[in-house]
């Protein structure tokens, strides 16, 4: 069966992911990123307000009836995530929830820093597995709606919601992917702590821009050795255990270098530009 979830797809068939940002609400362009041909688009919701309403009205303008026919499967093409709201350390479960029921297939996590904050986030994300369930811990706390507009969304029965819209890898065969955001010193220094001792975070994003103005460099993200360094780390940290990580690209220098350090994710930060997506998909 073809994965719901184009990221989890490609992660699993050994090929890079590439995806890009878009404000919530600006729909000419997240319908031009769905036609460009990116992998997934993570809506941006942690700067630009909390607008339930709005994030329904995004996700549907990534729907492109010309793909559903042409690829002739239910896979999200591309994959929305979106990044939510509050950072980890506020552990605001109902607003993952929400963003969850909108139907969104995973989250992007800013500030993930600590073991107890990534659990916090995991737990938010689970429906409460059924007895006898393979994975049944950490047990989840997402409150259950069978009416939830996310099944619609999906295109798939209650039932179905339900088994596929579990956190990958910790449940094989689920669709939804949890990408925690490290941004902070505190958090490059715990990543292989909150790695080993999370189960459920599919992917890791290495934020440069956060990272350089809490290291006091002002927002020098991208030239800076220490900001670079940090950078490393983390990556190594998610490649000794099997993590995809992720970081920011502008330029088909920039992704060649990225690949080749080791990165399987790619986001590709020049607004309404797709040359560094086309570099990857000709490779």
């Amino acid at each position: 069966m073809v994965r719901l979830n184009k990221i989890i797809d490609l992660l699993e068939n050994g090929k890079p992911v590439i995806g890009t940002f878009v404000n919530n609400g600006n729909m000419d362009d997240l319908a031009f990123v769905t036609d460009a041909g990116y992998d997934f688009v993570i809506v941006e919701n942690e700067h630009q307000g909390l607008d339930f309403p709005m994030l329904r009205l995004s996700l549907q303008s990534l729907l492109s009836r010309r793909k559903i026919i042409e690829n002739g499967t239910l896979q999200a093409d591309p994959t929305p995530l979106v990044r939510v709201t509050p950072n980890s350390r506020e552990q605001n479960q109902w607003l993952l929830k929400q963003t969850l029921d909108a139907g969104a297939y995973g989250l992007v996590l800013p500030v993930t820093e600590s073991v107890e904050a990534a659990q916090a986030a995991v737990v938010a994300c689970r429906y409460p597995q059924k007895e006898g369930d393979s994975q049944p811990n950490p047990k989840g706390e997402r409150g259950w709606h069978p009416q939830d507009i996310a099944v619609r969304y999906w295109g798939v029965g209650v039932e179905e919601y339900y088994e596929k819209s579990d956190l990958w890898p910790l449940d094989p065969s689920g669709e939804m992917i949890l990408m925690a955001l490290v941004e902070t010193v505190k958090g490059v220094t715990n990543i292989g702590d909150i790695l080993d001792q999370v189960k459920g975070i599919g992917a890791v994003f290495a934020g440069p821009g956060d990272l350089s103005i809490d290291m006091g460099l002002g927002g020098d993200a991208s030239g800076h050795p220490k900001v670079q360094e940090a950078l490393l780390k983390v990556l190594d940290e998610c490649n000794k255990r099997g993590i995809a990580c992720a970081t920011g690209v502008s330029s088909e220098v920039d992704l060649d270098k990225r690949s080749e350090q080791g990165f399987r994710i790619f986001i590709d930060l020049p607004e309404k530009s797709t040359a560094t997506l086309q570099y990857l998909k000709s490779k």
